[in-house]
């Protein structure tokens, strides 16, 4: 009896584990379509930048496609932009809500390994060398940073998702502008509220979406495919 009872309380407690875990993902909305979307800002390329995914502007011009292709859908200042206008706001809202559980320095990377949680930093951020996302075998888990200002990250920096990492599990809420290094790679999905800039060959792999700010690209790849690592 007391065994049954202990694995109808395990079981309850995992089940309970695993839905805090799903709740703290944000609600996307119609921007989970999105690889690249400003709710007021332009969009601007420079060269054979790549994007996978619908992108978008609610207001601002749109320029540099071609010579930039798009695999997806363009919106400008239509129904389905003014839709994302508002859901970025609710996901940049919802990130908000999330408490913070570990407080990081402003200095990430420099091969930094870190398991899943919600992370904060206090001010503007910076990323160097290979910040590394370690699941644990749990495709399920659920990575969120909340930084305190703006972020830029280095040139050839790297986020390396390990150990059944996804995806669409890694949140990125920037208190600020986004700066992407030369030839960097960033995982994850980026909701700021300040202007995004991809600088030369810049990979993006998830999406980038703010609630205000220019979108810059410059020979970039962006793909919003969401798959497990």
């Amino acid at each position: 009896m007391k065994n049954k009872q202990l694995y109808v309380l395990s079981t309850a407690l995992l089940f309970f584990i695993s839905h805090v875990t799903f709740g703290q993902t944000p609600n996307l909305g119609s921007t989970s379509s999105f690889a690249l979307f400003t709710a007021s800002g332009a969009i601007n390329n420079t060269g054979a930048t790549l994007v996978k995914g619908d992108v978008g502007t609610n207001s601002g011009a749109f320029n540099g496609f071609p010579p930039g292709i798009v695999n997806g859908n363009i919106h400008v200042a239509d129904p389905a932009s003014a839709q994302a206008f508002t859901d970025v706001a609710i996901a940049y809202s919802d990130l908000s809500a999330i408490p913070c559980g570990s407080v990081l320095g402003v200095g990430l990377g420099n091969n930094q390994t870190l398991a899943s949680g919600v992370y904060c930093t206090g001010a503007a951020s910076t990323l160097t060398g290979n910040l590394i996302l370690d699941a644990g075998g749990n495709q399920n888990a659920v990575f969120i940073f909340k930084i305190g200002g703006a972020l830029s990250t280095a040139t050839l920096s790297n986020v390396m998702l390990i150990n059944g990492a996804s995806l669409c599990n890694v949140f990125w809420q920037v208190d600020g502008a986004v700066n992407l290094g030369i030839t960097s790679t960033f995982r994850g999905t980026i909701v700021a509220s300040g202007a995004i800039s991809l600088l030369q060959g810049a990979t993006l792999t998830g999406r980038g979406l703010t609630t205000a700010g220019a979108i810059n690209l410059n020979n970039n790849v962006v793909d919003v495919a969401m798959r497990p690592i």
